[in-house]
């Protein structure tokens, strides 16, 4: 049996699906690995490293893809490299499942089986599975270091014998895992951390990082049953943005992280707001490639609108992609772990089992997601 890494080709996407640790972990299954050459290199894996983890290199992508059995990759094969797959084969990857349902198409098409990971379910036994964490985790993180590189005046508090610098002031804007990174991320900098989310669950964790809520009267079935935000009333909403509006007044970073699961990103921050901003603030949307939570912001570029520096930012883990690999690989290691039938030696998907109930896209020519 053979597991293949084939290089990513997207644009800007530097991480790797396998690292040398977790290559080593699936050769010592029995399993051939097979990887293309310089897969990882942009995150700082040579291609001498995975051949001493027992991969064989191959310098070909349509070879990695045609003699493998599982492919791994981070985004889903794009349509360029479609042409290489074949009946049968397993895809393990981001497919970004509720966003693309006619590339899912393609591959039940195929008569490939493909799972998608970023439908992990968020139960316990999951957790160390969960790549939306993971990479969201390491995004949040980097959303406030991109900002302070942006802002033009320091973020904590300084005392000095020419007067005192007051700290800056942040607003996280979405208090999942990449909004309470950013918080916390935020606070050691020493900033003043304000944060809003449609869930009044969250305020705890807001609060436990040292950041103030932002309390608006919330409404019943703010969340889904696997803890993501839904979408909310057109009442909640006009209350909502009359808070971030007086807040955006006197911030001087904020980080948006709101996404609604399959569909478009909420507008968070509207031209009006933008306007009544500090001069040179600067904004950060890790949503825009969901059509963004900011008024003018453009995915994977740096604009500036009434005198606010906005990036679009919808893929940040790839501007840490050491850390982003090696998480997002051993993700994927943690899920075929179970799989693993050891009298065997060698991976057996058990179709019954919740996980592969949740991530499983399609197989035998069937779409079995289609939520």
């Amino acid at each position: 049996m053979i597991i293949s890494i084939p290089k990513e080709i997207g644009a800007g996407e530097t991480r790797v699906a396998a690292t040398p640790e977790t290559v080593k972990k699936m050769n010592d299954w029995g399993y051939d690995i097979k990887i293309e050459k310089d897969a990882g290199r942009a995150a700082g894996f040579s291609d001498e490293e995975y051949i001493k983890a027992g991969a064989q290199v191959l310098s070909s992508p349509q070879d990695v893809y045609e003699t493998a059995d599982i492919i791994l990759k981070i985004r889903a094969p794009e349509e360029s490299e479609s042409k290489f797959l074949k009946p049968g084969q397993i895809i393990i990857a981001d497919f970004q499942a509720l966003a693309c349902p006619e590339r899912i198409k393609e591959f039940a098409k195929l008569k490939t089986t493909c799972f998608a990971l970023d439908l992990m379910p968020r139960i316990s036994r999951a957790q160390s599975m969960d790549i939306l964490s993971s990479q969201s985790n390491l995004a949040g993180y980097k959303a406030v270091l991109n900002a302070v590189n942006l802002l033009d005046k320091a973020v904590p508090m300084m005392m000095t014998a020419a007067g005192t610098i007051a700290p800056a002031k942040v607003l996280v804007l979405g208090a999942g895992v990449a909004g309470l990174q950013a918080i916390a991320t935020a606070k050691r900098l020493g900033a003043q951390v304000f944060a809003s989310d449609v869930r009044p669950g969250v305020k705890e964790q807001v609060e436990s990082l040292g950041g103030r809520f932002l309390d608006i009267e919330a409404e019943a079935g703010s969340e889904t049953a696997g803890g993501y935000a839904k979408e909310t009333s057109e009442d909640y909403k006009k209350r909502q943005a009359a808070a971030v509006a007086e807040q955006l007044k006197k911030t001087d970073i904020a980080i948006t992280t709101a996404l609604i699961p399959g569909r478009k990103a909420p507008r968070l921050i509207t031209a009006a707001m933008l306007k009544d901003m500090p001069a040179g603030a600067v904004i950060i949307d890790m949503a825009a490639g969901s059509g963004g939570n900011v008024d003018g912001s453009v995915n994977g570029e740096t604009v500036k609108k009434h005198g606010v520096t906005i990036q679009g930012n919808s893929n940040l883990a790839a501007e840490l992609p050491q850390s982003a690999s090696s998480l997002f690989a051993r993700n994927i290691y943690n899920f075929l772990t179970p799989m693993y039938n050891v009298e065997r030696r060698q991976i057996e998907f058990n179709y019954a089992d919740e996980l592969i109930k949740a991530t499983c896209i399609c197989r035998d020519g069937q779409i079995l997601r289609k939520e």
